[in-house]
Parts: structure tokens; C-alpha cells; sequence
């Protein structure tokens, strides 16, 4: 959303409160944490282990050529319905500008043009989508995901009980597990939003799946059930070396 300054010259006082209030909010912005862009691709293949390897090799090749650390991100469906087994390379930007830049800046890499070779001959691709996250508590490396996609109506008020939801985990032994929120922006088909529980461990998201079955859980998925319908819901494991 684009800020209109307002303009009086006249009014020389309130002029400079305005600057210096101006001042406050940019310094409070610049202070605050991105929230991430990401695109996620399908892809299908009978050997994700040997893809997620040329991807690292890929990774590795556009660091050295003054890329960012570890661009494309592999995950693989482990308990996710339809998806289970499918990969999913997904990429991360501040905007949708930056994440373009950095995929054209990956196919001038010289050394990719033999990558790109290998996984054109090990893996398909398939459905692709961008998302911009509306709350992003982190992740973690080789990260266990809980994944539930829903259509919501209101999103301001969504990601209240989101907050809720994060006091909740909080006074439930699950500290640990991040909660992240992203907003469906091109690709869009059944949901319009995902939530993506971060956690550490297998064991861990294994610990979130139980919380969902708790009573405290269910009472707080009644108090949203008017404002959101669930999709789906899986379990995903970054295999990216």
C-alpha cells in the first residue's frame, strides 16, 4: 500500500510534527522483519534424493556466482494425501521483483546449463504458485511442516486467531513449532491462504499433529470455523542437502 504525504505549508508547527511522526514510522518499519515472497513448484520424479542433490548443486553453483545461500528449497510430501511423495521446490524473496531477478540471474550461471540437463531427465514439473506471507515466525534447517490450506473470508481477522492460536501453542509445550501464514497471490485454485507449521524434528510436527486433536485446539478451530474452510493438511519434509 503506497503512503500519500500530506503537504501544509502554511501550518509550519504541524508541519514538523508531521515530519518528525514521519520519521518515527519509517525508523519503526525499517526495524520491522520482512515477511517473505515464495514460489512453490510441483515436481514429479522417481528419485527425489538424487534431485534434491542436483539442486544443491545448483545452489552452491549461484552462490559462487553471487547469488543468495541456498535459493531453491526441496521438500517431499511424507502424509499428505494426493501429495505424498511429490517434491516441491520452493524459493524465497523479499518481493515477487526480487525472487524474478534472482531466477534470471540463476539461468546466466554457466554451470547450470549441464544441471539443468540432469533434472530435465529425472523430473516433471508441474502446478506452480506464489504466496506472500502475512506472519512468518521462522523455520528451521531440514524443517518438518505441517501444512493446512484454507480458504478464509476476512484475513485481518484470521490472523488475530492465528495470534491466538500462537499463545496457545505457547502454554502447550509447543514453543517450538512456528507458526507462518501466507496469502495465495497467482496460482490460486482451491485456497486462498497456508498455514505452515515450522517444527524441528519429525518428533516434533508429530507433537502438533497431537495438539490438533486436543480439546484446546478444537475449541479454537470452532471459534474460526465461520471464517475459514479447510482444504487440506499434510505433513512435509525439507530434503534439501
Amino acid at each position: 500500500m503506497k503512503m500519500t504525504p500530506r503537504y501544509a505549508a502554511a501550518l509550519a508547527p504541524l508541519f514538523a510534527v508531521c515530519i518528525a511522526a514521519a520519521a518515527d514510522d519509517a525508523a519503526t518499519k525499517s526495524a520491522a522483519p520482512m515477511l517473505p515472497t515464495a514460489t512453490v513448484q510441483a515436481v514429479s520424479t522417481e528419485d527425489p534424493s538424487g534431485y534434491a542433490a542436483w539442486i544443491a548443486k545448483s545452489n552452491e553453483a549461484f552462490k559462487a556466482a553471487g547469488g543468495p545461500e541456498k535459493f531453491t528449497h526441496v521438500y517431499e510430501g511424507v502424509v499428505a494425501g494426493d501429495e505424498t511423495g511429490m517434491v516441491f521446490a520452493v524459493r524465497f524473496g523479499g518481493s515477487a521483483v526480487e525472487l524474478a531477478n534472482n531466477s534470471s540471474a540463476l539461468m546466466k550461471v554457466a554451470a547450470n546449463s549441464e544441471i539443468r540437463e540432469h533434472l530435465s531427465a529425472i523430473r516433471k514439473l508441474g502446478a506452480g504458485s506464489m504466496m506472500k506471507a502475512v506472519r512468518f515466525d521462522g523455520g528451521y534447517p531440514a524443517e518438518w511442516l505441517f501444512i493446512t490450506d484454507v480458504q478464509v473470508k476476512d484475513e485481518a481477522a484470521y490472523a488475530k486467531s492465528i495470534a491466538e492460536l500462537r499463545g496457545l501453542f505457547d502454554s502447550h509445550g509447543l514453543k517450538d513449532a512456528k507458526l507462518n501464514v501466507f496469502r495465495v497471490v497467482a496460482g490460486r485454485s482451491s485456497h486462498s491462504h497456508e498455514v505452515v507449521i515450522s517444527c524441528p524434528t519429525h518428533e516434533r510436527v508429530a507433537a502438533v499433529v497431537d495438539g490438533t486433536m486436543e480439546p484446546w485446539f478444537g475449541e479454537w478451530a470452532a471459534g474460526v470455523a465461520d471464517n475459514r474452510t479447510v482444504v487440506s493438511n499434510g505433513i512435509f519434509h525439507e530434503i534439501s542437502k
